[in-house]
């Protein structure tokens, strides 16, 4: 009985538009670096967007509630399959197009996207110029990069970024002016490269986390979520934090 009531209620908030939400993940970082990388971006309905990366997938049953059509590339097979259960789990309305491959080897054509995004891939990219370049070739002119990315600028312990590093396959450590010139030599204009997680209780909360494979509660995230939000408002003079936000519109 229990459960035939949690299913319905489960069909209902979804029905509502209240589920799928960000606020299901458990971990607050990842919460609030969705919300900051699309903070001040809308997506169009018209809108035909690449997610880069998927991973799981929860940010593209978000995002194709919006869109009119969402293409989630992953080289995992592991994480296709994730991704595909956790859509099926909470549909978003649009089909999502997942597919396990590389984007060098996706052959997408020019200029099929509007958006592309991506959420803490790039650090792990070897090839990452191959990749800047056929990003740059698939956007349509005008069309919008938006991109996270691993910085781990405030963190001082040699042995926590030395297990960050480890344990997330992490390749670079990005800078703002690395990114900035980066993006500019691949043909990108109104470049705008900034820091969160730039406060202490943010730096204290990520590294005793990593000792724990950055697992959170799933209630217990809800008291690290707010507070991070409201020690963010009071870093805006920061430059350094532990990730990267970055947007970029592909010139003519």
């Amino acid at each position: 009985m229990r459960s035939r009531l949690k299913a319905a209620l489960k069909r209902a908030l979804i029905a509502l538009g209240l589920l799928p939400s960000r606020y299901l993940w458990r971990n607050p970082f990842k919460i609030i670096e969705f919300e900051q990388l699309l903070a001040g971006f809308d997506i169009a309905p018209t809108d035909v967007i690449l997610d880069i990366g998927c991973g799981g997938g929860p940010q593209d049953v978000l995002l194709a509630r919006k869109a009119a059509r969402l293409i989630a590339i992953d080289v995992s097979p592991a994480e296709i399959d994730r991704a595909k259960q956790y859509a099926a789990a909470y549909p978003s309305g649009h089909a999502i197009d997942y597919r396990c491959t590389p984007l060098e080897k996706a052959g997408f054509v020019r200029h099929q996207f509007d958006k592309i995004v991506s959420f803490s891939v790039i650090e792990h990219i070897v090839n990452r110029e191959e990749v800047l370049r056929i990003v740059s070739e698939v956007l349509k002119p005008g069309g919008l990069l938006l991109f996270s990315t691993d910085s781990m600028a405030t963190m001082t312990d040699a042995r926590l970024i030395a297990k960050h590093r480890s344990d997330h396959f992490v390749q670079t450590y990005f800078t703002a002016p690395e990114l900035h010139a980066l993006l500019e030599s691949h043909g990108f204009g109104e470049i705008r490269v900034r820091p969160i997680f730039r406060g202490g209780y943010a730096l204290r909360v990520f590294e005793e986390a990593l000792d724990r494979g950055l697992a959170f509660g799933r209630y217990s995230k809800f008291w690290p979520l707010l507070r991070i939000r409201l020690e963010e408002l009071f870093m805006s003079g920061k430059d350094a934090g532990l990730f990267l936000c970055a947007s970029a519109v592909k010139l003519p």
